[in-house]
């Protein structure tokens, strides 16, 4: 009997084989559910110690004050966009009175024998002048023919226009999902707001989450969600060079230089735009520029579409790179740097530019590799000590 049903294709499974199938399917289900439970506790154990020890509160008096300003002007600008959008309808809702009644008075057309709008339709179909001029598809061509291609027609645009608006809601969706969970982002209840030290109009300033390369490692940050330099208003740019002057006057007066570094990959996932400044000793200050060009010269790939360095000594990186290209870029100081268009992501690590200046430091490796998460206590005292070196340079607060 087994032999016949093997010879028709058809297999025989026996019940204790099922039996033990699903209850396999049943323990992983089990297995995967006990793990998403144990992560969602492990977490809100977290947000519960953080609250405890003040993490989501504590901040910079300055940093509070001026969150309490950007509140009060965000509630007068939303005011005011309401004012705005209530208007608007207003307008959108007597324009469409407006032209009801319009369609009213045209619909007497429709009454009398003869539409003159009908009249000179089927005059321009069967002008002996349009076959003359190639107007018509051939001798049988007919006035249904003309209303089914334009129907046709009407539909084939349709469901493109669908399409199209289908996959802009699809992206808006999936921006929106990233910038709720964006670390970066002014509004996201993820931005680790004890970690800032200076807020400006466009962009703010802030410490790294992790241990710093170095005892001054900063980051300028825009307050909105942007992914690339390449990408920003003039204002925003502004802003950020701003920064990074005050930045180099205060390593200036403690005898140090500093290096500022950018790394745009992956375009698709939108990620949020940082400017890192890490400061340096003068002898490899000095030294950084050598570095870097050898580093890029021998990065990515062999034979590259692109110039493999870009130099930046008298043009920005807005001027060097086009906008929607993965880049690294490097500037020293206020004297300019290097930029490279990454050819192939999977061969140019994302910490390339700290893989370098952690080799130039003699750091372990894992320092850029595998940020080490550092407690709040560390974070609060370094936050501390950088206030008091910003205090006397804050462009924030005066004219530079």
């Amino acid at each position: 009997c087994g032999s016949s049903m093997a010879a028709h294709g058809l297999s025989f499974e026996s019940s204790n084989s099922i039996k033990c199938r699903k209850e396999a399917r049943r323990e992983d289900r089990e297995r995967v559910l006990q793990q998403a439970k144990e992560k969602y506790e492990n977490e809100e154990r977290r947000k519960a110690e953080r609250k405890a020890r003040g993490e989501d509160t504590w901040m910079l008096p300055d940093v509070d004050l001026r969150l309490q300003q950007i509140g009060q002007e965000n509630t007068v600008k939303n005011k005011k966009k309401k004012k705005e959008k209530k208007a608007k309808k207003s307008k959108k809702e007597k324009k469409k009175a407006k032209k009801e009644k319009k369609d009213e008075g045209d619909a007497s057309c429709d009454n009398s024998e003869v539409c003159p709008g009908m009249f000179w339709l089927f005059h321009a179909t069967f002008n002996p002048f349009n076959h003359m001029m190639g107007r018509t598809d051939g001798d049988n061509y007919t006035l249904d023919d003309m209303f089914v291609s334009s129907a046709a027609q009407k539909e084939r645009s349709g469901r493109d226009e669908e399409r199209q608006r289908n996959k802009a809601v699809q992206e808006t969706r999936r921006l929106a999902g990233q910038m709720e969970k964006c670390r970066h982002c002014f509004d996201s209840p993820e931005l680790p707001k004890h970690l800032i030290v200076a807020v400006g109009n466009k962009v703010y300033l802030c410490l790294p989450n992790s241990v710093s390369l170095t005892e001054g490692h900063c980051l300028i940050v825009p307050i909105q969600h942007h992914t690339a330099a390449t990408g920003l208003d003039e204002d925003i740019w502004s802003e950020i060079q701003m920064f990074r002057r005050a930045l180099v006057r205060m390593f200036e007066s403690q005898e140090l230089d500093c290096v500022f570094l950018e790394t745009h990959m992956n375009p698709k996932r939108q990620l949020h735009m940082m400017y890192e400044c890490v400061p340096l000793p003068r002898e490899l200050g000095d030294m950084a520029p050598i570095y870097f060009k050898k580093a890029i010269m021998e990065s990515d790939e062999e034979w590259a579409m692109n110039k493999k360095v870009v130099d930046l000594s008298s043009k920005d990186i807005r001027q060097a790179v086009p906008r929607g290209l993965p880049y690294f870029s490097v500037d020293f100081g206020l004297q300019g740097g290097f930029a490279h268009v990454i050819e192939n992501e999977r061969k140019f690590p994302h910490y390339f530019g700290k893989e370098i200046l952690g080799g130039m430091l003699d750091l372990e490796p894992r320092r850029w590799r595998k940020p080490i998460r550092e407690n709040f206590d560390d974070q609060r005292k370094k936050v501390l000590k950088f206030a008091q070196w910003w205090k006397a340079f804050d462009c924030t607060k005066t004219d530079s």
